[in-house]
């Protein structure tokens, strides 16, 4: 007759449902697979204390053409989405277009975070650009590293998604490759930087929207300080990198003034620059959207905003006058007067050529 009480049975239980749990607790390989919702989730590589996920992202292509982007000329991004996360930052969209174009589960509980803390990681992109990359269709249009994301942000010491794009790129020869950050960490591939040079025409842009700490700091709190990227441009100039400063995006009414736009060319010429211009800030809407709430505290600028971008650009008189603030100072600094093409300002009519600047410290907003 079999006991169905006592001490030797109520272990047999006991030991029976721990293996049960052992099993139901036991976690999917690698976090992939498809979630209740439908939705799917990517294998999260890294996590930071403050809430950041780093999501390896296949790509079956990562040199987007023209034809698919608008612009004119070929973007690469090691990256989707940017720790960085500056205010008036227009990338956001393309994080949110990857989220649901791929079908991927939600992150944050604030949506509009998602972009600097769900860092998409391209980490099979050396590879894809040897296998698809044809020099022949690309010509002598540039191809640009860092259009919608940083290249060099925090997740590249981690991750090296860039370093691997760049020593892919020594297996081609005489393409123009442009390189556009605020990032130090540039300065870390300079020997790599100048054996490309060897085989390409190779270009650096350092970003930085001002000299003083505290406009950095309330606009782009997580980029580094503008010392940190001007010892960047010195050791990539030093180094015969053709580097230069891009003072961009300009904000109207508080980085445009003649000594903060001077201040920054004169610093860039000590530091080796080779060439330095800017744009006006463009407030798309999920630009704007981050823009303006840092101006809450200044109603009378945000007002003056509001009335100016009425559409993604500031009205056309004020970017005549920064053009013409631009040119002079570049002729006051020694710097060549060619115009930068900002990713976003593709396909749009040229510029009026501009008036004399008029001799104020900041332009009319």
């Amino acid at each position: 007759m079999q006991r169905t009480s006592g001490p030797g049975v109520r272990l047999r239980q006991l030991l029976s449902l721990r293996l049960v749990t052992v099993r139901l607790a036991k976690p999917a390989p690698a976090q992939l697979g498809l979630m209740l919702d439908g939705t799917r989730r990517l294998p999260v590589l890294d996590r930071r204390d403050r809430g950041t996920e780093f999501i390896q992202l296949s790509v079956s292509q990562i040199a987007n053409p023209p034809e698919s982007t608008g612009m004119a000329f070929w973007s690469i991004n090691p990256y989707i989405g940017c720790e960085f996360g500056c205010s008036y930052c227009y990338a956001r969209d393309t994080h949110r277009w990857t989220v649901e174009r791929n079908g991927l589960a939600g992150g944050s509980v604030e949506p509009r975070f998602d972009f600097e803390r769900r860092i998409f990681v391209k980490h099979d992109a050396a590879t894809v650009l040897r296998k698809t990359l044809e020099p022949s269709r690309v010509g002598n249009r540039l191809v640009l590293i860092g259009t919608a994301t940083d290249p060099y942000q925090p997740a590249e010491r981690r991750f090296g998604v860039t370093r691997a794009i760049l020593e892919a790129l020594l297996g081609f020869r005489g393409l123009s490759i442009g390189i556009t950050t605020k990032s130090p960490l540039v300065a870390r591939d300079v020997r790599l930087l100048a054996m490309l040079a060897q085989l390409h025409r190779v270009s650096v842009s350092i970003s930085i929207i001002s000299s003083d700490p505290a406009v950095i700091r309330r606009f782009e709190p997580r980029t580094p300080l503008p010392h940190a990227r001007l010892r960047a441009v010195r050791a990539l100039a030093e180094a015969g990198i053709d580097v230069g400063l891009l003072i961009a995006p300009i904000l109207p009414g508080i980085t445009d003034g003649w000594g903060a736009l001077g201040g920054l060319m004169a610093a860039g010429k000590e530091a080796g620059a080779r060439r330095a211009d800017g744009f006006a800030l463009r407030l798309a809407p999920v630009a704007r959207a981050g823009f303006l709430p840092v101006l809450s505290h200044d109603r009378a600028l945000a007002a003056r905003y509001q009335a100016n971008y009425r559409g993604p650009q500031v009205g056309p008189a004020y970017q005549r006058a920064l053009i013409g603030r631009l040119r002079t100072l570049q002729a006051i600094h020694g710097f060549p007067l060619n115009k930068f093409d900002p990713p976003t300002a593709a396909r749009r009519p040229a510029p009026p050529s501009p008036p004399v600047a008029e001799p104020v410290t900041r332009l009319a907003l």
